[in-house]
């Protein structure tokens, strides 16, 4: 009779101490998961694709939650989700996708009326500095050629290590196929243009 005693005293001990182990687990885990809600912050996060080119929408952003270590430089705080809305996505977005720094721009490419050049330009044949956004003038290397002085527009650029460039300019349509011949001919250079000046 004792012996069954003493062995259903140590079998309830272990179910008890089992027992007070799986409470202090249980509030472990629950301390662990509300420290991490915790340490969650929102950010804007793509809620429809959104093709490159294309204006955001209000419906094509929401906001989600990440964890505040998450090593994604330069996401949108969930504030400045308006501030989104028109902006012009310089790459195409899926869905999910955290919305960061360089996934926009503030204008079009191209404004109405204008086409994209394509240009390849030895060291030389442009001015040094020429970046995206800047204004120049397209003219061809001959003096008094056919063709006239074109102002143009840098939208994309690319130099390489030994001086030559690459550029897409916007230009006007009515000389956006002179401006595309010189180049196929290796006849253009571009001439620098104060961003005041009048195109």
């Amino acid at each position: 009779m004792k012996t069954n005693r003493r062995i259903q005293g140590k079998v309830r001990t272990q179910w008890l101490a089992l027992g007070a182990a799986l409470v202090v687990l249980a509030g472990v885990l629950v301390a662990w998961a509300l420290s991490q809600a915790a340490e969650r912050v929102q950010v804007v996060q793509v809620a429809r694709a959104v093709p490159s080119g294309q204006a955001f929408t209000i419906e094509d952003l929401t906001v989600t939650g990440v964890a505040s270590d998450t090593q994604v430089p330069g996401l949108v705080p969930a504030q400045s989700l308006d501030a989104l809305v028109g902006r012009i996505a310089a790459v195409d977005l899926e869905i999910g996708a955290l919305v960061q720094k360089g996934m926009w721009r503030d204008e079009p490419l191209l404004a109405p009326g204008e086409r994209s050049v394509g240009v390849v330009l030895a060291a030389g044949r442009y001015p040094a500095g020429l970046a995206d956004g800047d204004l120049a003038l397209a003219a061809p290397m001959a003096p008094g050629g056919a063709t006239e002085p074109t102002p143009v527009r840098v939208i994309d650029s690319a130099v390489t290590a030994e001086g030559d460039a690459s550029f897409t300019l916007a230009v006007a349509e009515a000389s956006a196929v002179a401006v595309a011949q010189l180049a196929a001919t290796d006849q253009l250079v571009l001439v620098g243009q104060s961003v005041g000046a009048a195109s």
